[in-house]
């Protein structure tokens, strides 16, 4: 899959790149026909190339960052990569060397290889870009800044680009500023908190705590607002304090907007009472510690909830909502009645369905869809291996109609990435384990070698070899067959790869007599499940066993935490709300989407690693 090329940036990266070496040759930027230009920039390539073969240090190294510019500024990444691996950087002047630094992070970005975009920025001298003109310093410091991103590292990313905005003017410097604030957004609140402990820098300082009281009083937007008034007041001189993010400055708005009348459409009889019954309990948990809160003086929204597994008609039924005058409606959880809706040509009051429509099929205006789809799992799973660089990956996953779906989503970010289609090996339960984990790893194929070996030379020190073109392994299983497959991946010579799992691999309590054959499986989890402080969790606790429907308790409080927010989050696509069940975004379908958080299993316990989520995909 070819990725689409943004030629008038590359035209203007080009420039940039060409005046860190003065006295080279320059590229004239021409118009006129693509093919001829394509063609031309080629043999220019070439002739560079050539050039390289026929000089010494360090006149050697221009003729390559020139080869190189032109192949990136051409899309053309495998002769871009050749280039790059040929130059050897140790020999780099410092101009060279700065050239060098952007070029190899814009190509490693455009191939996804955030880590290594990073590298090249870990490298640098300390005095890189401080001489330079400033267009080529603020390039430099993006570049770095959507490295560590990419890569996680969202808090670092933050403090760069405060570092760098002094470098900006005029709307480019609150432009940044809104840069600064969604790269906070992405970051866990106990990073966040780990940096307030020891920010001593004022403008530094003030964005920890601006984000902190934001995120603190997120379920009830009263709340929010009170706490953002109150910050405003503290550091009135604050960037910040003098023009908000636009994200917040909407958000400052939101109370006329409101809903003031919802249902709640949720199945409480039929196969699915037990899941609804839970939603709703969440849901209305999220509600009272809103309306209880100091700031919002006992009001609240009118709720109206009614089960959704005795309808037949949930046209009808919406019908006569609209007519009395509700504002939205959440709900329902039943894919059928949610096709249903989306047969009428707009939904007017709005409607966040608590599931998804099939793939393919559009939603109409005022349609929101939101549910717990492990379809985000996967894809926070491929997104992370890649960017680690990780490109052959093996997916183990059993033969049923959902998982199957899960390997599907798994081939389809392999494929737009250009990267090879993950290794699987779908299992039937029950079967022998052993045998499909060492054909996976080709065990059998070394122990065939082997004995070929042995019967030319005799005998011989052996010990069979995993295939090597696996860099970590994808699990997609339910926790009593993933304890029987972890330890079969030691047993079969993989205990150097590392395993990723989706959320199913954790039965959400702590049985660590279990789990302990899970030790170092790295998953997606919801942070309802790693954090025991949550006090709305506490909440549902005194009235609701929690134990098998904790996810969904979850999801009936962030849909009740997303109903007021629900413009915001479609008019930046970017914000984020720090949800029970992920960090929350909406994308162009107006689907909400989820960011789950990052655990692994220690001593059989499932525990939140220190990693940033990534930012919502563009």
């Amino acid at each position: 899959m070819q990725r689409k090329h943004n030629y008038s940036f590359h035209v203007l990266l080009l420039t940039l790149l060409l005046s860190l070496l003065g006295g080279c040759e320059g590229l004239p930027v021409k118009g006129g026909d693509s093919g001829a230009q394509d063609a031309t920039t080629q043999d220019e390539a070439e002739r560079q190339l050539q050039l390289a073969k026929n000089t010494l240090p360090p006149e050697q190294a221009n003729h390559r960052l020139k080869a190189l510019d032109i192949y990136i500024a051409r899309g053309d990444y495998a002769n871009a990569q050749k280039v790059v691996e040929s130059i050897n950087s140790t020999t780099l002047t410092l101009p060279q060397m700065e050239q060098y630094i952007i070029l190899g992070a814009t190509l490693a970005l455009e191939q996804n290889r955030t880590d290594q975009a990073l590298s090249y920025f870990n490298a640098a001298p300390s005095d890189a870009f401080a001489s330079r003109p400033v267009d080529i310093q603020l390039r430099a410091n993006e570049l770095h800044a959507k490295a560590l991103m990419a890569t996680g590292s969202s808090l670092d990313a933050a403090q760069l680009l405060i570092y760098a905005s002094g470098l900006y003017t005029g709307e480019e410097y609150w432009r940044v500023l809104d840069d600064v604030w969604n790269a906070l957004r992405a970051t866990p609140s106990l990073e966040l908190s780990r940096a307030l402990e020891t920010a001593q820098d004022y403008d530094w300082r003030g964005w920890l705590e601006l984000i902190t009281a934001v995120r603190q009083n997120q379920f009830s937007l009263e709340m929010q607002l009170a706490a953002l008034k109150s910050w405003r007041r503290q550091w009135a001189d604050h960037p910040a304090a003098r023009r908000l993010p636009a994200e917040l400055k909407m958000l400052a708005e939101l109370p006329n907007e409101r809903p003031s009348k919802i249902a709640l459409l949720a199945p409480l009889s039929g196969n699915l009472a037990k899941a609804g019954e839970a939603i709703r309990d969440g849901f209305l948990a999220a509600y009272y510690q809103d309306i209880n809160s100091s700031e919002s003086n006992g009001q609240g929204p009118e709720i109206q909830i009614i089960d959704s597994g005795s309808i037949e008609n949930i046209a009808d039924l919406y019908l006569s909502l609209q007519l009395e005058g509700y504002d939205l409606i959440i709900g329902p959880l039943e894919k059928e009645a949610v096709a249903q809706l989306a047969g009428f040509p707009e939904l007017d009051p709005p409607v966040l369905a608590l599931n998804y429509l099939d793939e393919g099929v559009a939603p109409p205006p005022g349609m929101y869809q939101y549910g717990l789809a492990a379809e985000d799992e996967v894809r926070q799973i491929a997104r992370k291996l890649i960017s680690e660089g990780k490109r052959g990956v093996a997916v183990i996953y059993p033969d049923a109609p959902w998982a199957i779906k899960l390997a599907s989503v798994l081939d389809r970010e392999y494929q737009a990435a250009n990267l090879p289609l993950p290794i699987p090996y779908k299992y039937v339960d029950g079967e022998n384990y052993s045998d499909g984990i060492a054909h996976l790893l080709q065990i059998n194929a070394s122990k065939q070698r082997a004995r070929k070996l042995k019967s030319v030379a005799g005998k011989f020190e052996y010990e069979p070899r995993r295939r090597q073109d696996i860099d970590g392994i994808i699990m997609i299983s339910t926790p009593y067959v993933a304890r029987q497959l972890k330890p079969l991946l030691l047993f079969h010579y993989a205990s150097d790869l590392p395993v990723y799992a989706t959320s199913q691999i954790y039965g959400g309590v702590p049985q660590p007599d279990k789990d302990h054959d899970l030790n170092g499986i790295h998953f997606t989890e919801t942070p309802w499940l790693l954090s025991q402080s949550l006090p709305l969790k506490q909440d549902i606790r005194y009235v609701a066993d929690t134990t098998r429907y904790e996810r969904l308790y979850a999801m009936g409080a962030d849909a009740y935490t997303i109903a007021p927010r629900l413009s915001l989050m479609r008019q930046f696509p970017d914000s984020q709300i720090q949800g029970t069940t992920g960090n929350l975004f909406m994308n162009e379908s107006q689907q909400i989407r989820r960011i789950l958080e990052w655990a692994i299993f220690e001593r059989g316990l499932a525990k939140a690693e220190l990693n940033s989520p990534e930012s919502p995909p563009q």
